[in-house]
């Protein structure tokens, strides 16, 4: 049996035994590894794997009131023992929490959980064991977790799609966070340009000469313009041309 819907959120488990075997993939052998939990909880989680496996196992107490009315703290079957339980959660994701640093979690991805164990336990708390398989885990990973064997850790426990195509929104986000290429920045410069410099039309298409549609203004003739003499014209300058008028009137008299 499959689900996917068992998860965890940083339960504290008991990481009670690493085992490192060789797996055979065609006529390859890789690493991996079988991780074994066991924590325990209130029987109201025994929910997650099924909704009636809760009140086949315990009922409320006799008197029941408002205040305990969700309570459910005797076993309906004191003499049963630890319960296989067939489930196995594909595409698994395990995150074991460091609780002095998260950049130092362990997170192991593309596994499956299975080899489920249920001890139900009389005043309404269940031991729950199971066990995460996965391959070519990297060497850090197993340092990290060999010292923490047979002790009790934050462990988070989803599962997770692994196909890019399943999620287009976390692709998109995934890109848009992927460094960009030399030729994708060299691309997107253009368009950060300024528009003078972007070459619209063919180059035989492109005018030389500024085109206006106004009509061209007369051009002003100041005063000075209005007194200077025609081209051609002798020029005298002011103080000969009164040398010459003194003259003449000398050769009147």
């Amino acid at each position: 049996m499959t689900i996917e819907t068992f998860t965890l959120v940083k339960e504290r488990c008991l990481l009670v035994n690493i085992n490192l075997r060789a797996e055979m993939n065609g006529k390859e052998s890789k690493p991996a590894v079988d991780l074994a939990f066991e924590f325990s909880g209130a029987n109201n989680l025994l929910l997650k794997l099924n909704p009636a496996l809760r009140a086949a196992l315990y009922r409320a107490d006799d008197t029941i009131d408002f205040v305990t009315a969700d309570h459910m703290p005797h076993l309906n079957f004191p003499l049963m023992g630890p319960i296989p339980w067939e489930l196995e959660i594909p595409r698994t994701r395990l995150r074991i929490h460091d609780v002095d640093n998260e950049k130092h979690d362990v997170v192991l991805s593309g596994g499956k959980t299975n080899k489920f164990k249920l001890t139900p336990m009389q005043g309404g708390t269940v031991k729950f064991q199971f066990r995460c398989q996965f391959s070519k885990p990297d060497e850090d990973s197993i340092a990290k977790l060999m010292r923490v064997m047979n002790q009790k850790v934050p462990v988070s426990l989803d599962c997770v799609d692994e196909d890019p195509k399943a999620d287009n929104f976390a692709q998109a986000d995934m890109l848009a966070k992927t460094p960009h290429s030399e030729a994708r920045e060299k691309a997107e410069s253009l368009f950060d340009a300024p528009a003078t410099t972007l070459a619209l039309a063919p180059p035989e298409q492109v005018e030389t000469e500024s085109v206006t549609l106004d009509p061209p203004k007369p051009k002003r003739t100041t005063k000075v313009a209005a007194e200077a003499p025609a081209p051609g014209a002798a020029v005298i300058a002011p103080e000969k041309a009164k040398r010459v008028s003194r003259k003449s009137t000398a050769e009147v008299e």
